[in-house]
């Protein structure tokens, strides 16, 4: 598969571009069962790879070459997403094959922070591509929610991860503490049981479009658990489409039931933040 880039600087904020973003039909939110890939894992996971950070060793899916020619799964956006060399195609690919830099910077704060407590906590990755995060917190006792925009990088990407970090002879029992959905945020939201609500929410790199916050926000406002805590990691600006950490913020004072601070920043190179979200 191609090497990819974020092709942010293709939403520029001419006319035209604004009236194609208003035009976007967002996918809807599916539900999807990992019974297909508990049993087709060896033909799914053609290359993998090893995220490490500190002392965290997570094995990931790495690439989809051999699914593109099998027909067995659909790759829409996938494919679309190697054949344009980009990262990021508005409302068909966000980005799920890529492992983002402040993945590691939201991990190395879990880390140093062992308040946090993951044993038997309801976790949500959100925006989860590979799952990183989600798989972080199932090591550690969690119930799991993986989301991902993309229903290709929840089938052939996020839950292949998921199972190769689990022995074989636990994956069928194990698996059963996650859940797996695809779609828009909104739709994820509306899909989900009154009662579905969250003790950790964790986030990155999902605040480049300011399109979102508001779908963002109402997850974060109708999922939190009362005591819970949002992570939301992402680089402070977004250069070329208006996103970043202050605009997220401004947007998150619009409410009186949530509020945030900055519980992390970076010392050097791209400026990078962690902000840290619960309900009043």
């Amino acid at each position: 598969m191609s090497t990819f880039k974020f092709n942010f600087l293709d939403n520029t904020d001419n006319e035209e571009t604004e009236d194609k973003r208003e035009e976007i039909n967002w996918f809807e939110c599916e539900e999807i069962i990992p019974d297909k890939q508990i049993n087709d894992l060896d033909n799914i996971v053609v290359h993998a790879k090893m995220f490490v950070c500190e002392d965290i060793e997570i094995g990931h899916v790495s690439s989809c070459d051999k699914l593109f020619s099998s027909g067995d799964y659909e790759l829409n956006a996938l494919e679309l997403a190697d054949k344009e060399h980009s990262d990021l195609i508005a409302g068909k690919y966000e980005g799920g094959l890529k492992v983002w830099e402040c993945t590691s910077d939201i991990l190395k704060y879990l880390l140093e922070n062992t308040d946090i407590n993951f044993k038997g906590a309801k976790v949500l990755d959100l925006g989860c591509g590979v799952g990183i995060l989600g798989i972080y917190a199932l090591q550690n006792d969690s119930i799991v929610t993986f989301q991902d925009y993309n229903k290709e990088i929840i089938e052939c990407v996020t839950i292949p991860s998921v199972l190769l970090n689990i022995e074989n002879e636990q994956r069928e029992e194990v698996i059963k503490k996650c859940k797996f959905y695809s779609g828009d945020w909104a739709s994820f939201d509306k899909k989900l049981p009154d009662t579905a609500v969250y003790d950790i929410i964790l986030t990155s790199e999902t605040i480049y479009n300011e399109k979102n916050y508001e779908k963002l926000t109402n997850i974060f406002l109708n999922r939190l658990s009362k005591d819970g805590s949002a992570y939301v990691a992402a680089k402070t600006c977004y250069f070329g489409v208006g996103g970043g950490m202050r605009q997220f913020e401004t947007h998150i004072q619009k409410t009186s039931l949530i509020n945030s601070e900055v519980a992390w920043k970076s010392t050097g190179g791209i400026q990078r933040e962690i902000l840290k979200i619960k309900r009043i």
